[in-house]
Order: C-alpha cells, then structure tokens, then sequence
C-alpha cells in the first residue's frame, strides 16, 4: 500500500520555483572575509563556500532550532551542494547582497545545509517543497517552524521575489498562525505518508518462501515488466538516444536495466536503443573528450550543452554501464570511454585517505563551463596545423559546435566511422589521432605541453569538493570492479580493493555502523545512511565476484546484519532511510525511487538476494521479495523503478549460480576471465578454495587437480561440472 497526499494549495503559502539555462545578471558581490559566520567551522566545502555570506548562516542542528524557538522566528533552510551552478547564482544575488542579508537576519534563523552531507534532511524538504509546487531542485529554500516543520518552499528565486515571498510570510504569521500551523501540519503528514510503502505479509513474498516462484507468478509478472517496458519504446528518442525530451540525464539505473532486460529477453530493439544512447552521449559534450568523465546532464537533446558540474555517484556508475556494454558489443570506443572515466577519477577525485572526493564545479573563474569550451583561437594555439585541421572536422568547431561568445563545446555530431571517411584516415589511425589531439587538449588548458611541462598560464579549474562520501566511494569501487572484469586491468581492481579498505578501516566504526562523511580536517563524521550500507554491502559482493575471498563475504554478512538492526522495519517490511538513532527530522522516509542513484531499497532488495542465493538464506530472499512486490506494484513510472526492475528480472527469469574450481588460483582466474568476456547479467559468481566462510552449497565441488571446472547451479542444486564456455551457455539456456 501507498499511501499519497493531494498537492496542498493555500494562498500565500505555495510557490513556484524555477530554474532555466540563462544566467540572471550577478549583484554586486564584496570582500570574502567582510563577514564572517558559524559555517567557518565546517569541513563541507559547500558550507565553507558560504561561511562569508552576511546571512547569518547556521549548520543543522539543535542550536540552530532552540534559537528560533527562543527568538519566537521562522526558520529559512536552504540546501545545495557546492557543484551546483545555480546554488552559486542564488547565493551572489541574494546571500551575498548586504540589504538582502540584513533583512533575512533580523526575521529569520537560517541554515544551510549540504545536501551531500545530509541527504535526510534534504529527503524530506524536497519531498515538501514537491507536494507544494509539483517540482524540485537546487537550490532548495524552505521557511519552516521553529519545531522544523515547513510551511513555504521553492527552488532558485531571483532576489526581489525572493524578499516579497518572505515579507508576506512574516505577515501571514502575526496576522494568522494559526492558519500557519495548521497547513504545517498538513504539510507534514503529507511529507510522512507520501511514497510510503506498507508491505503486504502475505500472498507470494511469504508463499514462495524465498524460493522460485510458481510458473504462474514468474509468467505474471515478466507480463508485466514487457508491458511497461513497451510502453516506455515508445517514448524512445530514435535519433540522440535515451528518451525524447530535454534535459537529458544518463540515468544509469535506466540504461543498465535496459541493457540487462535486452540481453536476458533478447531484445534487438532495446540493445540498440541502450548502444545509440551510450553512441551519442561518448560524441557529446555531456563526455570531455580532452579529460575524461561526464557532466552531470545535458541541457539539450542532442547532449551538446551540459550542466557542466562533474559528479562522482554519475561517473562511476556509467563505468560500469560502459563497462558491461562493452562486454555486451565489443564496441572499442565503449572502452575508451571506461579508461576516460577511470582516468578522471583517479586524476581529478582521488584522496590519499583511500576513499574518492565527491565533484568538480560546474564553474571557474565565476563562470560556468569556462574550463571545457574552446575558442578557435585557443585550438589554433594549442596544435600544430594537421592537428587542428582535424579538430575542426571532427567536433565540427564554429559550426554545429560553436556554444556562446565565440566558445566551442567539444562535440563529434558524426560518427567515428563517417568522420573518418571525412578526414581521409582509416577508422583505427582517426581514433588514435584523436585521442592523441585531445591528450595535447588536456594538458593545454592545464598550462602543459604533451611532456608535462608548464608552458603558459593554466586555466582555472572548477572547485573541488574534496569530501568523502562512503555511499559514493562504494558506487566507485563496484564502478572499477566492473572495469577490472571487462578489460582485465589489475591497476583497476587494486583502487578498488584499497577504497574498500578505506569503508571498512575508516568509515567503519568499532561498532560497526558506518559514517556517513570523511574530510582529511575532522576525520570520519555523521552517521551513515542506507545508501552507504546498501553501497557498501554491495560492492564487497562484487569484490567476492572477482577474488573469490571469502573475506568479503562476511563483510557484507557484517554489515546487513547491523542494517536490519539499525533500518529495517518489520511492520512495512522495508528499511528507512535513517537509522532508529537518528532524530531531529519532523518526518522519517523510505526511499524506494530509483534516480540518479539506485534508490537505498531497492540496493538492499538486490544484496539481500544475492546473500540469499550464496548462503541458501531464503528468509532473506523472502524479505527481498516482500520489499519487491510491494515497491513494484506501488511504482507508476518504470524509469523510476528500473533498480527494482531488475530484481524482478531475476526473480521471473531463469537466474543461476555459477561457481568456478581449480586447483590453483591462475587457473581459476583465467576461467572466470574467460567468462567475463561475456555479459551475464542473470549469473552471479563464486569460486575460491574450500573455508567455512564460502558458500556451503559449495562443498564437494572444489578440484584437487586437473583443468578449471565450472558449476552451473540454482538455488544451491548444482549440475555436473563442464570445462568450456560453449557447455556452461547450453545449461544457462537449458531451462
């Protein structure tokens, strides 16, 4: 059961905020250090970003709210991140603005919040502001009560606006609180019952008993996966990719669903939708083709225009949508792409702590995307002749690609194949010289040569926000494992293993709950939320995929145990959000809507299968499944439900153990690289050598001596072993 709430509507109090491609004309801002505020003391680059403001800026918590209780105020929480190029707008207009600031401090106690640091408190305020106005973003600005409870909320409000929008609330409170109070608590429940979910206990998740499901149920429900899978064709863009429409977002969950249902189901159409998409974001400017990495959406259709803000959680899920694209078609290209990706990364978001940093700028030098756009007189400074006369055919500059003011966005509107043709080299000489020309790029607009020496003024780069995030440091290590699978590249499995070691020592406290945030100044803070043990848990699965160490079996035992603990909720048979200890919030939230990030539920859906499957645990399996069907049979839009699309894959469609044996660990090595040639994405692996800690169902399987055997096995039932590849594709296809 979901339970929803109609969009309040009270004069005075519901507001439209807006956020558009063109950049309203900055006030005039002042001196840094004219002003200075509490949010000096924060390690959140976000929050030091605002520490100067003449708002009297507060950071979340219980000061911040006893004060607004004492001075009888409303309170003013305004939540962004420090990529966010419209939080940047907002923030010289209006928090910078002397007049501004002066009037917001003598009405308001105001916070500001990095949404990054806490998500749960950003959860239920966009969940607000979204049953006010029907839509959301950052900036996100709610007026609340002193209790916490919001009253007004909207997105990015040019400053004049902003202040009316204020004045009247200050009315409205010495003129009607009551009235004030009681839309609050409307707006409250509103914000506590709306996507809810109440799991049913009974009917198939309790039935099956955490096996597979009746042939009736498989049939019912792969039904209905291929009847809203077609509904959504239809919606396909058949030229750029992805789905028609501007802004663009590569929402991973999507393409891997649809990646995994094309490949299991056999759907040429959909393969080919997901390979015209993965095409034509690699040829867009949404790709730096000189550095590597994606931003994080496009403005526009054709994926030229991007908000150029870089984020890790996108980069490293698209490593292993690309990664797993390239197991599927071989296409090279996909492979650059992977290496760009890692290259970024290790470049730009690596940490000596072990862990990954969280995003670039959209901005630098106060400008947005100044570091990525080109003039043609920057390119014919930066090549020798040849070069640039390639350049200019291949991203089409001062035609297709000419952006604003005379600057280029880098962009292949061609294919590889056609501009090759163009340019009168082969395929394999256009890529190689490409790559080369954008490498020269790179090390240009850092103020280098191809050698690495400095030969001129660097561009200024985006700011870095250099906190750690365990959710998005895990989305990474699963991201590189990925890549290790597809191209064999230990340098990629090592990174992994080593941001798993910073969770497990760092993040991990002696209790073993995780943190949430790490920064080099403060260490390890903030309690975690789902998403980093759903993350977490995950990506010690994938390690166990591919080392067969047991050791990280236990650890994602370990840490789903303290998940029930601290999450789970045996009456709606979900987790929260938040943990039991956590407090402070007026409301406590599930997320079960899969974004630009796999939603915390559906993760722990998909890890509680798989430990299901490798310990023969089917009361977790039951449990996966209870949170399954419910999700799913309360979910309205596919496109938001694809991470629990794909358990539903695995649960309607023949779904496999496959466990490898040799006698030494080359052998077995090279058979699960043989394997992961190929995209199996109704498989999950085992392997390794006999311990207390494997899989039991594999005893009796492990191989004293001879060739590398595989172990084709459901539910724990194995088939006799087989040595090729050919022989383990005729079981998978068997049933």
């Amino acid at each position: 059961m979901r339970i929803f709430l109609s969009v309040l509507a009270i004069s005075g109090l519901s507001s439209l905020g807006s956020c558009g491609p063109l950049t309203p004309p900055r006030s005039d801002t002042m001196s840094d250090t004219t002003h200075t505020n509490l949010l000096i003391h924060s390690s959140s680059p976000y929050l030091q970003q605002h520490a100067h403001n003449p708002v009297d800026w507060m950071p979340w918590g219980n000061e911040a709210f006893e004060k607004a209780k004492a001075e009888d105020k409303l309170i003013f929480i305004s939540i962004g991140y420090s990529a966010c190029h419209w939080c940047h707008v907002m923030e010289h207009e209006t928090f910078e603005n002397e007049e501004a600031a002066a009037f917001i401090n003598e009405h308001f106690v105001s916070i500001k919040v990095d949404r990054e640091e806490r998500p749960d408190v950003d959860q239920i305020y966009m969940n607000a502001v979204q049953l006010m106005t029907k839509r959301g973003g950052w900036p996100l600005n709610c007026i609340a009560l002193p209790d916490g409870r919001p009253v007004f909320g909207g997105t990015y409000f040019p400053r004049d606006r902003f202040i009316q929008q204020l004045e009247s609330l200050i009315a409205l409170k010495e003129s009607d609180q009551k009235r004030m109070e009681e839309y609050a608590g409307k707006l409250t429940q509103g914000v506590i019952s709306s996507d809810l979910i109440i799991a049913d206990k009974d009917g198939l998740a309790k039935d099956a008993e955490g096996r597979s499901w009746p042939k009736s149920e498989r049939n019912k429900y792969g039904a209905d996966i291929d009847s809203r899978v077609d509904a959504w064709r239809l919606q396909f863009d058949r030229q750029r990719g992805l789905s028609n429409g501007a802004p663009k977002f590569p929402i991973p969950t999507n393409l891997d669903f649809l990646l995994h249902y094309g490949t299991e189901r056999g759907d040429i159409d959909v393969l080919k939708q997901v390979q015209l998409t993965l095409d034509m974001m690699s040829r867009g400017g949404i790709y730096d083709q000189a550095g590597g990495g994606f931003a994080r959406y496009s403005t526009d259709s054709d994926w030229m225009v991007p908000h150029f803000e870089k984020m890790l959680y996108d980069n490293a899920q698209l490593l292993s949508t690309y990664a797993h694209a390239w197991q599927s078609f071989k296409e090279p290209r996909y492979k650059d792409v992977c290496y760009g990706i890692v290259d970024f990364i290790l470049k730009e978001l690596d940490d000596p702590s072990g862990g990954f940093l969280s995003a670039l700028d959209a901005d630098s030098d106060g400008v947005e995307g100044k570091y990525y756009v080109w003039s043609q007189a920057e390119l014919e400074e930066a090549l020798e002749t040849d070069d640039l006369n390639l350049v200019m055919i291949a991203y089409d500059i001062g035609g297709r690609s000419n952006w604003e003011h005379g600057n280029n966005i880098l962009m292949k509107w061609d294919s590889d194949e056609v501009l090759a043709e163009k340019v009168g080299l082969t395929l394999r000489e256009f890529r190689e010289r490409l790559s080369s020309i954008n490498r020269t790029l790179a090390f240009y607009r850092d103020g280098k040569n191809p050698s690495g020496q400095s030969t001129h003024a660097p561009r200024v780069k985006p700011g870095l926000d250099d906190k750690v995030l365990t959710s998005w440091t895990a989305l990474t290590v699963s991201g590189l494992i990925a890549s290790y699978r597809a191209f064999d590249d230990a340098s990629h499995l090592s990174r992994a293993e080593e941001g798993m070691e910073f969770i497990l020592k760092t993040a991990k406290k002696p209790d073993g709950t995780l943190c949430h945030v790490y920064h080099a100044k403060v260490g390890a803070h903030i309690d975690g939320f789902l998403e980093d043990y759903s993350f977490a848990i995950a990506a010690c699965l994938d390690l166990y995929e591919v080392t067969f160490d047991p050791r990280w079996l236990n650890e994602a035992r370990e840490l789903t145990h303290v998940s029930f603990d601290q999450f789970y909720d045996t009456e709606t048979g979900l987790f929260w959000y938040t943990s039991e200890n956590m407090d402070g919030l007026f409301a406590r939230k599930q997320e079960n809507d899969d974004s630009v990030i796999p939603a915390s539920g559906s993760s722990m859906a998909r890890n509680l299968f798989r430990l299901g499957r490798y310990d023969s645990k089917f009361d977790w399996i039951q449990r996966s499944d209870r949170m399954l069907i419910s999700a799913w049979e309360n979910s309205n839009n596919i496109r938001r439900a694809t991470g629990w699309a794909s358990v539903l894959l695995w649960r309607t469609s023949p779904f496999h153990e496959l466990a490898i044996s040799a006698s030494n660990t080359d052998d077995m090595q090279q058979a699960r690289k043989a394997l992961d040639a190929s995209f199996y994405p109704q498989v999950i692996l085992a392997g390794g050598f006999s311990s207390p800690d494997q899989p039991k169902w594999m005893e009796g399987k492990y191989v004293a001596s001879g060739p590398a055997r595989y172990f084709v096995c459901q539910e724990g039932a194995c088939k006799l072993p087989v040595e090729s590849l050919t022989d383990v594709d005729n079981l998978l296809k068997a049933e």
